[in-house]
C-alpha cells in the first residue's frame, strides 16, 4: 500500500523550499509552504532581532490557509530553518492549529552553523504522540546543492522505505 506523504516547510530566504522540494520530488509527496500573514524582514537588522526574538519567545503567527489537511497523511515531513537555535513561528503555530497524532514524522533542518540539535528537541516535544523516523540537518542547501542534494535523497530514501 502507498503511503500518503505530506512536507511542511516555512522558508524564508529559500534553503528551507529547496529542501522540501527535493524531498517532495524523490517521495511524490505534496507540498505545504506555511506563510505568514505578516512576514519579518528578510535582510538585515529586523530578520535577526524579530525573528530571533520571536522564535526565542515562542511567538505565534497568523498563517495563510491551505487546503491540505494534516490527518489525511501517514507520513508528515516537517521542514525550516533554525532560528536562535530553534524552530521558526510558523512551524510552532502549524503544530497548535493541527495536533495530528500516530503519524509517521520525519524532521529536516537547514542553518548556517549545523548545529540544529536543539531544533529538533524542541519539535519532539511538541509531536509527542508520533513516531519520530528520521532527522535531516543540512548546512547552506543552495550554496552546495550538489552535497545537499545528495544528502536529501538519502534522507528520502528513508522516507520512502517506511511504506
Amino acid at each position: 500500500m502507498d503511503q500518503k506523504i505530506l512536507v511542511v516547510y516555512y522558508s524564508l530566504e529559500g534553503n528551507t523550499e529547496f529542501v522540501a522540494k527535493e524531498i517532495g520530488r524523490c517521495t511524490g509527496a505534496d507540498l505545504v509552504r506555511l506563510v505568514p500573514e505578516k512576514e519579518i524582514p528578510t535582510s538585515g537588522f529586523g530578520k535577526y532581532f524579530f525573528g530571533g526574538k520571536a522564535a526565542l519567545t515562542r511567538s505565534f503567527t497568523h498563517l495563510k490557509p491551505f487546503a491540505e489537511n494534516p490527518e489525511e497523511y501517514d507520513t508528515i515531513v516537517i521542514a525550516g530553518p533554525v532560528w536562535a537555535g530553534t524552530y521558526p513561528p510558523a512551524i510552532g503555530t502549524f503544530l497548535n492549529e493541527h495536533r495530528f497524532r500516530g503519524k509517521n514524522v520525519y524532521l529536516a533542518a537547514t542553518s548556517k552553523s549545523g548545529n540544529a540539535g536543539k531544533f529538533f528537541r524542541d519539535l519532539e516535544g511538541k509531536l509527542a504522540g508520533n513516531q519520530i523516523r528520521s532527522v535531516l540537518s543540512v548546512t547552506n542547501p543552495l550554496k552546495d546543492q550538489e552535497q545537499a542534494g545528495k544528502e536529501i535523497e538519502a534522507f528520502a530514501d528513508s522516507i520512502g522505505g517506511e511504506a
